[in-house]
């Protein structure tokens, strides 16, 4: 019986070299090397045994058989085990820790130990070195904007130090930062308002307490409805996030005694009304009323962001509009003696050639009013789709997004200083969309081409419509003919409106 290399090899033991290479060979041309790399690996290591063991001395040394080149590249060597990155490794332990604390599969708030942890894990994220790599940093940017944004209030801790870190609030007016990232910037405006207001020195300080109160008790009287309405205001304008951290239904009852007549029921605030108006009564007969003088220099910086030299270089016509609009307000303050304030001054110079100005401003300028629509578009898509429809340049300070305003204001400026005169008279009121742009905006909002066309005709489903307007300027932004601008000027408020079924508004 054969036993060890020689049972390997298949014949019996000898000395014979020619012997132990034809049993090698005989036992190779049976084997599938390719199938049973552990089999060719111990046939190989039997006839290197055998020849050794060879009487021929030279045997034992010469023991590397003579291989094809096939056999060769079909011998499989075994692959070197990965070398353990301690940094990668101890980034993916904070990664996965992160995530179960963020997501932990119930709304409950988080403990402060929870908190603790979120932050520690969060910023040794925030500290990896490999952070300086621009790849790796994008990367990592795009998931902690998705991540912390989906997972707010559970989040706080980490905002800040994220937002630091990727340079958002810097970066807070670039149209290219995302609405995840916008969102978190919202967010600590809004924490920041939060902490101001909740010092007992804040003016408002007894408003907010009033409206976050967790019980719905009555209206706490001793706090000023003017403060609750100047908070309100200011939250709505300014830090729209804030409010979610109010009681809802104190917030219902106040607002409906801001509906109701402004009769107040407490004796102590009639008195002190009544006291206020004798002291404006009394002193008004000892020291004249003097309505603020109209300034042009600080209407034209107001409605364009310049001084009026600056104006008169850029835009004359705009200039010599602003000088006769105050030089008008101040005659017929003469003859009336009613004076128009600054503020009624500067909108009806912004009504007055608004329009004209969103009606052709330069390609440049166009493009840039189209970046910042989609931008707002994006955000507020997120909060309610009829705002998104509606969101442009030209809306109300309070509905875009409080860290786009500035930029809005700019862009509004830009558009005023490129005013050449008025809005003509007969505006188009309806456009047609191109086939290619059709085709375009189908592949950006993964529809088929007979939805888009149905939106565009309709338009009532609102996050719909919101989808398809944000398509149809990004659309518009890549296209590389006239046919992209032309869509672009098109789409800008006050030019076009509402028309027929078939066109686009």
């Amino acid at each position: 019986m054969r036993y060890g290399i020689w049972a390997t090899l298949d014949c019996d033991p000898t000395t014979d070299r020619a012997a132990i290479r034809r049993a090698y060979a005989a036992r190779l041309k049976a084997m599938d090397v390719d199938a049973d790399p552990d089999a060719f690996e111990a046939l190989r290591d039997a006839r290197d045994a055998a020849l050794a063991r060879a009487a021929d001395p030279v045997a034992a040394v010469d023991v590397e058989p003579v291989l094809t080149d096939t056999l060769r590249a079909a011998r499989v060597e075994p692959e070197p085990e990965p070398e353990v990155d301690p940094l990668a490794e101890a980034m993916n332990a904070h990664f996965h820790a992160l995530e179960a604390l963020l997501f932990p599969g119930h709304d409950a708030a988080p403990t402060a130990e929870e908190q603790a942890q979120i932050d520690h894990h969060g910023r040794a994220l925030l500290a990896d070195p490999r952070l300086e790599q621009v790849d790796f940093a994008t990367g990592a940017e795009r998931w902690f904007a998705e991540t912390l944004a989906a997972s707010i209030p559970r989040s706080d801790p980490l905002l800040e130090p994220a937002a630091a870190a990727f340079g958002w609030i810097n970066r807070r007016d670039d149209y290219a930062l995302s609405a995840d990232a916008h969102a978190i910037i919202e967010r600590i405006a809004a924490t920041r308002f939060a902490a101001l207001v909740s010092d007992p020195k804040h003016r408002l300080h007894r408003a907010w307490v009033e409206l976050t109160r967790d019980d719905d008790s009555r209206r706490n009287w001793l706090t000023s409805p003017t403060d609750i309405r100047d908070l309100l205001t200011t939250v709505r304008q300014r830090y729209p996030e804030a409010e979610s951290r109010m009681n809802p239904n104190r917030v219902a009852r106040w607002t409906k005694v801001f509906g109701k007549s402004p009769r107040i029921r407490m004796r102590l605030w009639l008195a002190l009304a009544l006291l206020f108006v004798a002291a404006r009564i009394g002193t008004s007969f000892l020291t004249p009323v003097h309505p603020p003088k109209l300034d042009a220099d600080r209407i034209a910086q107001a409605v364009a962001g310049k001084h009026l030299l600056e104006v008169q270089k850029i835009n004359p016509s705009l200039a010599v509009d602003i000088v006769a609009a105050v030089a008008n307000a101040e005659s017929s303050a003469g003859r009336s003696g009613e004076t128009k304030t600054r503020e009624t001054l500067i909108g009806e110079l912004i009504a007055k050639r608004l329009q004209a100005g969103m009606s052709n401003p330069p390609d440049d300028l166009l493009v840039r009013l189209t970046r910042f629509d989609v931008s707002a578009m994006r955000i507020l898509r997120q909060r309610s789709p009829a705002a998104c429809v509606a969101a442009n340049v030209a809306t109300e300070l309070g509905r875009v997004p409080e860290p786009m305003r500035e930029q809005q204001r700019a862009l509004l400026h830009d558009v005023m200083l490129n005013t050449s005169g008025y809005a003509p008279a007969n505006i188009r009121t309806r456009f047609t969309v191109p086939g290619e742009i059709v085709d375009d905006v189908a592949q950006r909002t993964g529809w088929p081409v007979a939805k888009v066309q149905q939106v565009l005709r309709d338009g009532k489903d609102s996050p719909a419509r919101c989808t398809l307007e944000i398509a149809l300027r990004e659309a518009g932004l890549a296209a590389q003919n006239g046919v992209g601008m032309k869509l672009l000027r098109d789409l800008q408020p006050l030019v076009v409106v509402p028309a027929e079924p078939g066109t686009i508004s």
